[in-house]
């Protein structure tokens, strides 16, 4: 039997890439990403990281930087970041019979079962992913999941491996480990990272090589699980198909203060029409809704007034209508006056698989709305996200957040492709 072989596929600077794509100009310039509502970096191009910008910075806090070296900032364009990753994912999926999608910008493979050099396999689906969609990948190739992200870690930062990293039969894997920071190993996070370098562990060699004992005690059975894979022994394994979610939430922070009943019901509509539609995309119901609302925490000079309401349903549904009148129902319990609301969401819980609830569906309307669902699913796929949207969404939002850069949706409506 042979040993276990995974690659690990990361999309370079990921959202800033799907930017690049669609006007090159942006190439060899310092670029980023924000986050919702314009608010933190979340991506940037390897110019903007040369100039000191940290991933996660509030966006106001390097602006001085950002007009001083011309920074392109753009806002994030999830509809675009998505349809890109699909295409993306489905070259990976296709180059291997074992794929796990980690995130939307990361996938795992096995290869163990592939007769290939492992080498040559990297770099050609590297070219093939950046030829059919123009993101940049790199690939890190080892005997586990863990040493696999090292790989990669190394990959990206060695501008000499071409953008692929193999750590099969490498004879000196521990001087790639003790160049690797705590912090970069897969499972180790910021604040587990700072507990360890307190007891002088600052890179993964040094975690390689620490008593099972210890690391159970420091970082749990999943400690041990890292550290074993560190060694070279595979016990994570790919996770083909993923679990059924057990809930879904949509929450924004709003564009600007809200201070009145009819803008925040405005919100809370289309947050529940979202998480229903992102439910019925995965042919799920929900056996309840929640509604949360609350005011900046931050801002001390205001009263702070935070409530959630929960309403469990006489069945599992994922009926827009019906879960966006359950959603209004609970905002208006726990709405109150003379407060100034920055942030709202709608939680849909008790997650089951449609095919399990629908033989309980009595109510004459069921097969009406499912239909009607399906209906307007299939005209916002096809012209647009948000295209249809309920009668009370329609007004102007007070409460849309900014995305004062936010690009077309080049690959997902027709009347946005580039015209050539």
């Amino acid at each position: 039997m042979r040993d276990k072989v995974f690659a690990l596929i990361d999309c370079n600077a990921f959202y800033v890439s799907c930017e690049r794509v669609f006007n090159p100009k942006l190439n060899n310039r310092p670029v980023v990403a924000l986050s919702n509502n314009d608010g933190c970096i979340i991506s940037r191009s390897k110019e903007a990281k040369a100039l000191g910008i940290k991933m996660g910075v509030p966006l106001f806090k390097v602006k001085d930087i950002v007009e001083k070296e011309k920074v392109v900032v753009f806002s994030s364009n999830y509809t675009l970041y998505a349809d890109m990753s699909r295409r993306v994912m489905n070259i990976i999926s296709s180059s291997s019979p074992y794929t796990e999608i980690y995130s939307i910008d990361e996938a795992f493979v096995e290869l163990s079962s592939l007769p290939i050099d492992y080498e040559s396999y990297a770099h050609q689906l590297r070219q093939t992913i950046l030829q059919h969609t123009g993101i940049p990948v790199s690939i890190g190739i080892a005997s586990t999941k863990t040493l696999a992200k090292v790989a990669n870690h190394k990959a990206k930062k060695d501008d000499s491996l071409n953008g692929v990293c193999s750590l099969v039969n490498y004879n000196n894997i521990d001087q790639i480990l003790e160049l690797t920071e705590v912090g970069d190993v897969w499972g180790v996070g910021r604040r587990l990272s700072k507990k360890l370098i307190n007891h002088g562990i600052h890179n993964a060699k040094l975690l390689k090589n620490c008593s099972d004992s210890w690391i159970r005690k420091m970082m749990s059975v999943n400690g041990l699980k890292t550290i074993t894979e560190l060694r070279g022994i595979s016990c994570i394994p790919l996770e083909e198909y993923s679990m059924t979610r057990k809930s879904c939430c949509t929450t924004r922070s709003f564009g600007k203060l809200l201070t009145n009943l009819e803008d925040i019901e405005q919100a809370v509509t289309t947050f529940a029409r979202r998480a229903a539609e992102r439910i019925r995309s995965e042919s799920l119901a929900a056996s309840c809704v929640s509604v949360f609302v609350r005011t900046n925490p931050f801002d001390k000079k205001s009263a702070y007034y935070s409530n959630g309401a929960s309403r469990t349903l006489s069945h599992p549904t994922h009926d827009s209508i019906t879960i966006i009148e359950t959603s209004l129902l609970l905002t208006k319990r726990i709405f109150k006056n003379n407060y100034q609301y920055k942030k709202a969401g709608v939680l849909l819980s008790g997650l089951c698989d449609e095919s399990e609830i629908q033989e309980t569906l009595f109510e004459k309307n069921y097969n009406q709305n499912s239909d009607l669902m399906s209906a307007i699913d299939a005209i916002n796929y096809r012209y647009g996200r948000d295209t249809l949207q309920m009668a009370s969404e329609c007004k102007v939002g007070n409460w849309k957040q900014k995305r004062e850069n936010c690009t077309r949706n080049y690959t997902t409506q027709i009347d946005r492709l580039l015209l050539v």
